[in-house]
Parts: structure tokens; sequence; C-alpha cells
């Protein structure tokens, strides 16, 4: 056969292919073995179209066939026989291609991983180590959070109450609420996570933690229920969940109305949860995957409540808390508590009685004629076997009186939370803005300093060093603004227990230092002093230390003395 032209050769080499090569295919099926599977393949919007691609991770990983990209390349340039100026130029115009895409990723602060062909084929594991090492990067504290449907920031306060977080973004769209924030945190959290400027904008800022109190009007008995049908509301989850996607946070906290997981005949927390742990690849406390593939969870175990965690308020409520199965060793998961906090230790307030303010200004007094009206349709609707109508919380006979869910609806929320204070000189009392004069049975409803308290926020979590509570509203938010900014809000000391429950589970995921060695001991045969200090980066002196205890622990049993000793892992030696 004569030699190929160069017209033959352009054709032989069109027919080769460039992706989905038995290399790219053999990696990629070992990190879905490990349950790794936020890659991408061939991403063309990545410099250099990477074999597979970390986007959120910024990890751009290489398949390089020996031949084509020029391994060893001082000697293997000698053993082309044919056509050798042909491939000689084309060899070194690929791996002066190589070399350039590394530097523009570096460049723009991705981490480069190339792996030649024959270490595919020979050590297919060590290079899939190589990619879990660098994807198993791990948070410091303080925790970096972004507090997205930030309200007037109570989910933030009370991360940052443990002191193991620090907020770097918000996002709030109501322009009161905003108003609130920047007067409690002295930033303006205005910006829209709807929007692909403020997505864009997060895959571009180093953070560890989301934190979502996603709109819970949707879910709520009190609203129409409409759940992911509202275009407006309902669909915020998904825009959450593509956050979470494309910036790939250590972990997430998710807070919405109890009723969100029977919501739907149950549709709709098992949309949620496919979302985070089957597309989104998060393990999420309270639910583990069954043998068939599907999800296994108990819905109420989703669900706490207010009153548990030292505030006598009736509120329900769901949480959900995850964790990136791919940023964290596998065999950590399983130490992970399965269920979350059901309580509390701190008593803010014993009941109702315990945290009224008295001598409140008049108008907080109903109107007679407004008492009246409530009280005959409380009556109407007990005729007909109705639990609705307005609820005096501590009328007498009740020993311990706790409110009812505060509502942002505000007028519903205040009328099944009133309370019984009477004063001196109220009675009949005559107050602009109120059709008739101030009833004669001490009935008020609850100021908003009071929700304040049931929430947490006055009298509690902006209490500074010297005692003093630093809450306060600026003074343009009306009373109305004030009731259905609290009525959205979380309960802090609730969100507190939960975000040191998050403190505690990171902690259990992150392997110390012996715990490297040990994996690493149980990844081969023996190990030596040498391997722990280039796993470690740490001194030889060091090294030894940590390897005696292990030793002395039974953890590891040194096999071999002298300068190379080698250490071997207790239990291979035992089977």
């Amino acid at each position: 056969m004569g030699k190929k032209t160069k017209e033959q050769i352009h054709t032989n080499m069109s027919h080769v292919k460039n992706s989905d090569t038995a290399l790219e295919n053999a990696l990629c099926a070992e990190l879905i073995r490990r349950g790794i599977k936020s890659f991408s393949r061939n991403a063309r919007t990545i410099i250099g179209k990477p074999d597979i691609a970390f986007s959120a991770r910024k990890i751009a990983i290489f398949c390089d066939g020996d031949f084509w990209h020029g391994y060893d390349w001082e000697n293997s340039q000698n053993e082309i026989k044919s056509n050798r100026a042909f491939w000689t130029a084309k060899i070194e115009k690929n791996m002066a291609r190589d070399a350039e895409v590394t530097a523009m990723l570096r460049a723009n602060g991705w981490i480069v991983l190339r792996f030649w062909g024959h270490q595919i084929k020979k050590n297919l594991s060590e290079c899939a180590d190589a990619i879990e090492a660098r994807l198993h990067e791990f948070p410091r504290q303080p925790y970096r959070t972004i507090d997205l449907c930030a309200g007037i920031g109570g989910i933030r306060k009370a991360f940052e109450m443990t002191g193991s977080f620090q907020n770097v973004v918000s996002a709030e769209i109501d322009k009161y609420a905003c108003q609130t924030y920047e007067h409690l945190f002295g930033e303006n959290p205005y910006n829209n996570l709807t929007s692909e400027d403020f997505k864009s904008q997060l895959e571009g800022i180093s953070y560890d933690i989301l934190l979502a109190g996603f709109p819970c009007q949707t879910f709520s008995r009190v609203g129409l229920e409409e759940g992911f049908e509202n275009e407006e509301k309902g669909q915020i989850f998904f825009h959450i969940a593509d956050i979470i996607g494309r910036s790939r946070p250590c972990a997430f906290f998710l807070e919405n109305v109890g009723h969100l997981v029977t919501h739907d005949k149950g549709r709709t927390i098992k949309t949620i949860l496919d979302t985070l742990v089957l597309d989104l690849n998060y393990h999420v406390i309270g639910v583990r995957i069954g043998e068939d593939g599907s999800l296994v969870y108990s819905p109420k175990e989703f669900v706490r409540n207010s009153r548990e965690f030292g505030v006598p308020q009736n509120r329900p409520r769901t949480y959900i808390i995850g964790f990136d199965k791919e940023r964290f060793p596998q065999s950590f998961f399983s130490k992970l508590p399965d269920t979350l906090p059901t309580q509390g230790t701190a008593v803010l307030y014993e009941d109702i009685n315990a945290m009224l303010d008295h001598n409140v200004p008049p108008k907080y007094y109903m109107a007679s004629g407004y008492l009246d009206t409530l009280i005959k349709h409380r009556d109407r609707q007990e005729k007909r076997g109705y639990g609705f109508g307005y609820r005096v919380l501590n009328e007498e006979g009740i020993e311990h009186p706790i409110a009812n869910t505060l509502l942002a609806t505000g007028g519903s929320g205040r009328e099944r939370n009133l309370v019984y204070d009477p004063i001196d000189g109220i009675a009949g009392m005559q107050i602009v803005g109120k059709k008739t004069p101030l009833n004669d049975k001490g009935i008020r409803v609850m100021t908003p300093e009071e929700w304040g308290k049931l929430q947490g926020f006055v009298n509690y979590a902006f209490i500074d060093e010297n005692g003093i509570d630093r809450f306060s509203f600026p003074d343009s938010i009306p009373n109305v603004q004030k009731y259905k900014q609290f009525g959205n809000s979380v309960t802090i000391p609730a969100v507190k227990v939960m975000a040191e429950f998050m403190v505690k589970c990171l902690a259990i995921l992150m392997p110390t230092e012996s715990d490297k060695i040990v994996a690493l001991a149980a990844s081969k045969e023996y190990i030596t002093k040498q391997d722990v200090v280039e796993i470690l980066g740490s001194t030889k002196n060091h090294a030894t230390y940590l390897l005696r205890n292990l030793v002395i622990k039974e953890k590891l049993e040194l096999i071999t003395h002298g300068r190379y000793s080698r250490y071997k892992l207790v239990q291979q030696i035992n089977r």
C-alpha cells in the first residue's frame, strides 16, 4: 500500500472520536460507581471543552490519549515511522494547545487534572482517587452563608448566634423587609434570586451553606394552597434548586410551613426531596434511598414545633437539611444522625403570661363593636362544627397558655391570638380610627413587640454584650408591616438549634488527620511515613506522632521496623 496523501489522512482523522471515548467512559463509570454524578461531559461552554467537568466546583478533567497528546514525547516521537513530519507537527500542536488550555483555565480559577490514557487503563482507581481528593475540599469556620428569601434576617441571625457562620450575600425583594433588614444588619439585601444575573453572581462567590426560608403562602392552609402552580412564589423552590446545582454548596438549610409535607397528598414534599437527593445528589437528614432507588422517609420527621424550642407559640415548621454527597467521604454519611433535633434546651418564656407587656397603648384594645362581631362569628362557626374564630389565649382556666401560629396575613393571625389584659379606664374609651368605643372585657391584640418576643427577635437574638436589646424597626415601618414581617419570619431559637445541629454534622463529615491515614491504609496493602507526609502535607515528626498514636489505639499495626517502617490496617491483619 502506498503512502497516504494529506487528503486521505484528513479523511481518516475526521472519523476519529474526540468525545465519549473508552477512556472517558471508564473514568465516568468509576465516578458514578462512587456516587459522584454532578459532572458534565465535553461542555462546549468551558475553555478547552474538558472531557469531564464539575462546573460548580471549577474542576476540569482531560483524558489524554498517549499518542495524540505526546506522552513521553522526547522518546515516543522517534517511534513514528510513517508520515513523520505530519504526525510530529500534529501532535506538537496538540501539546501546545493542551498547555494553552491548562494555563487559561487556571488563570480563570479552575483546577485542571490531566490523565494519560495508560494511567486510566492501568490505574483507574487512582485516577478516580485524585478527582475525589479535589472534590473533598472541606469548609472552615466561620462557614460562609448566603441568605435567600431573607425576609428580615431571622435565619441568618440564628446561624450567626452560634458563632460558626458568617453571611456573605442576601436576597430579598419585599421593599419593607429590605428596609428592616438593612436597619438590622447594615446591608441592603435587595436581590432577585430568580434572575439570571444574580444566579451568575453566585457562581463566582465562594460560600459554604445556602439558607432559604422559601415562600410558604402557596403551601399553607391559610393561603390558596396553589403549591408549585403559583408562578410567582410556588416556583421559587426550583430557582433555589438551580442555584444549588450551579454553585454546589457544602450544605443547605430550607424552612417552610409544616403543611408542606402533606400538601397535594405528599406529592409536593416528594418532588422537593427527589430534586435534592436524586437530581442534585445531596444527603438529606431523615431520607435514605431504598433498594428500588426510591426515597424512604417519614414526612412528619421534617416537622418541628416552635413550642418545643423555648417559646409559647404553636408553630409547626418544615426543616430540610442536606449535605453534599460529593464533598465529603461517602463512608462518613452513615455516622450522621437520621433525625432532626426535637427540642431546645433554652426556655425564653414559660407561657404567654410570662411575656406579655402591660400598660400597652389603648389602640391595641379591641373596639366593642368589632369584638361583638367576632363573638357572633365564632358562635356561628361552632354551631356548624368548625373550630374557626377568635381566641383569647390566656382566658380563665388555661394553666399555661401558648399562642397560635403568627401569620403574615395579619388580621386572622391577630384575632386568633387575643389576650386578656384589663386596665382601669380603658373600657368605653373612644379611639380615633375605631368605629365603636373600646370593649369592657379587657381584650386586646398582642403588640408587634410581643410577636417579636414569640419569634425570638425581641429580648433575645439582638441583645448585645452589655445586655442591651438592639432590635428595632426603622421609623418608617408601619405596624401592619411589623406584624407581617414577624409572621413571615422564623422562630430564631428553633433555627439556632438547627444551626448548632449542622455544625455538629459538618464536624462528623470532615475527617481528622487520623481518619485520613486510616482511609489511606484501607486502600493500600501498607503505608509508610512518607505516604502520610504526602497526603497530609505535614512534617515527618508529625507523621510519626500520628502513626504512633494509631498503633497505640490499635487502628494500625507496625509490620516492619526501621528507616522504612510499614504500617497496615488492623482490620486487614485480623481477617
